[in-house]
């Protein structure tokens, strides 16, 4: 055929459409008249698809039922190159002309589910947006969970502090090294860690092989000497009670040498006690500064049991006065640092204890769990980063995990760990806290206070009703989640993130992550491997 039969106009096309679908019709005639049906068909397009639309095959056998005559075999032209190429629309049905049993059917047009979502309105939206440290999926709709608490403060949360909670064998240990430690690693962070549990085929914490494999020992504490010690007057500590009184500063040495005194004792000071305290502490720096050397707990305790007689004419008391008032406090502390403290506090901080660029370790897992050294180490160490990052000249975002948190949200050094949480945001620290069951806190207590005032919270597997009620009603979860928490797989958790619907998350690792946060042997069969 012709080019120019190929580029008839509109009109035509629409004629002939008419014409030519109408299909063959016996005699050719209507009403006595005889019509001249030798019209061309017209030029099929590539492919086989004619120019005109599939439904006029339907609108043809529409006019054959009403009685129009087809046109015959014959009507239709003359040339045999022709007819080879016009198409003859023999259509019965009209369904059968849309599944393409007549002429080829069109294909599909390709798409992707992001360009369909405006067809499909009710697609879930994303529980988390795209910035932070991925944590895992949501379970309910398979997106990719994120967060980190310094991304989102300012927006999703105010507080940058993290709290898990979970039975034994839950999972949280798991989130705490990867989303918690090795993730934020590869940002550049500093993590430091306090390491209660101890591995009984090591005899030392369960983070200190990963320690060593990312370059840097442990600093373990232990009794009795061959550890490490930590100086409650150590210099880079806020020495007195002008520090203390600055709500913009973290605890100080003050603070600091009341609390381990009160917890030595089980009782707070009297009036009389807490001036004598003072008044040695004060004694017992300036001794020491004129003489050259940093004081220490011990300097502090010959100053309660020999006053001077300069502080007791400032107090208007005599010496023997001044020595009643802290003569108890005297032999309590002297019974604590060769007794239950013994080489942990009595002497000048350790070379090791230096807040170094990535991970930091201080392997406490050798401390009993009764008495008072577990609780007075790790305020110490808390309050020594803390005091650490507020002389820092640079901010640089920093984690501190806390396995087995409850021994520093008790007793007397809870007032400790809280003024320095109030701190947080202004340190550019975010303190991660692990607890097994929050059922026994008492209401009201600082203990209390710490653990709500955390924004982002993984509540992993309560197994016993009384503990998921108490998760239940501390954070306001709807009551459905009651069953999520008693039945939650190994693994999984709710994630509350500030006040934002709790998300049902299912935590991933990476099989590096799953080698690295295991076993005790499985890191060392990597450090061999990659030594």
């Amino acid at each position: 055929m012709s080019l120019t039969q190929n580029k008839r106009t509109g009109a035509q096309h629409q004629d002939h459409a008419t014409a030519t679908a109408k299909g063959p019709r016996p005699g050719g005639r209507r009403n006595g008249r005889s019509r001249d049906t030798s019209e061309e068909m017209p030029v099929p397009r590539q492919g086989g698809v004619p120019s005109m639309g599939t439904d006029d095959g339907a609108a043809g056998q529409s006019r054959s039922r009403r009685g129009k005559n087809p046109r015959t075999s014959e009507d239709q032209g003359t040339s045999t190159g022709e007819n080879s190429l016009r198409w003859h629309a023999h259509r019965r049905l009209s369904t059968g002309s849309k599944l393409g049993l007549y002429d080829p059917a069109p294909p599909g047009a390709l798409s992707s589910t992001r360009q369909m979502e405006a067809s499909l309105l009710a697609v879930a939206a994303p529980p988390t947006n795209h910035k932070g440290l991925i944590f895992g999926l949501d379970t309910s709709t398979g997106w990719i969970i994120s967060h980190d608490p310094f991304f989102a403060y300012g927006h999703t949360v105010q507080n940058p502090n993290v709290c898990y909670i979970g039975d034994l064998g839950s999972g949280k240990s798991s989130a705490m090294k990867t989303w918690g430690l090795l993730r934020p690693l590869i940002l550049g962070r500093d993590i430091v860690v306090l390491d209660k549990k101890l591995q009984k085929n090591t005899g030392e914490g369960e983070y200190a092989p990963l320690s060593r494999h990312l370059g840097r020992e442990p600093i373990i504490f232990r009794i009795g000497g061959g550890g490490s010690c930590i100086n409650i007057l150590d210099p880079r500590i806020g020495t007195g009670d002008q520090d203390e009184r600055n709500s913009g500063s973290p605890a100080g040495q003050s603070m600091l040498l009341r609390a381990v005194t009160e917890e030595a004792l089980g009782r707070p000071l009297s009036p009389l006690e807490g001036k004598a305290l003072r008044t040695a502490h004060r004694r017992a720096l300036h001794t020491a500064t004129e003489q050259g050397y940093v004081a220490t707990i011990s300097h502090v305790m010959d100053a309660l049991l020999h006053p001077d007689e300069r502080d007791a004419t400032e107090v208007e008391v005599t010496r023997a006065e001044l020595r009643g008032w802290g003569l108890e406090i005297a032999f309590e502390l002297e019974r604590l640092i060769s007794d239950d403290l013994a080489g942990l506090i009595d002497g000048e901080t350790s070379p090791e204890v230096q807040l170094g660029e990535g991970l930091t370790v201080f392997d406490v897992s050798n401390l009993p769990e009764s008495g008072p050294a577990l609780a007075i180490v790790m305020t110490l160490v808390n309050t020594w980063l803390a005091n650490m990052l507020h002389h820092r000249t640079q901010s640089r975002p920093t984690h501190l995990l806390v396995e087995e948190a409850w021994h520093l949200v008790r007793g007397t050094v809870a007032e400790v760990i809280a003024r320095n949480l109030k701190l947080s945001r202004a340190l550019g620290l975010s303190s991660h806290f692990a607890f097994h069951h929050i059922s026994d806190v008492p209401e009201g207590s600082t203990a209390q206070a710490i653990i709500k005032e955390c924004d982002t919270i993984f509540i992993y597997q309560q197994k016993k009703p009384a503990d998921a009620r108490a998760v239940l009603e501390m954070y306001d979860l709807p009551a459905s989640s009651y069953l999520d928490i008693l039945k939650m797989p190994t693994g999984s958790c709710l994630l509350k993130i500030g006040s934002e619907v709790p998300i049902r998350a299912r935590h991933l690792r990476s099989p590096t992550e799953v080698t690295l946060t295991d076993t005790d042997a499985a890191m060392k069969q990597v450090r061999h491997a990659t030594g």
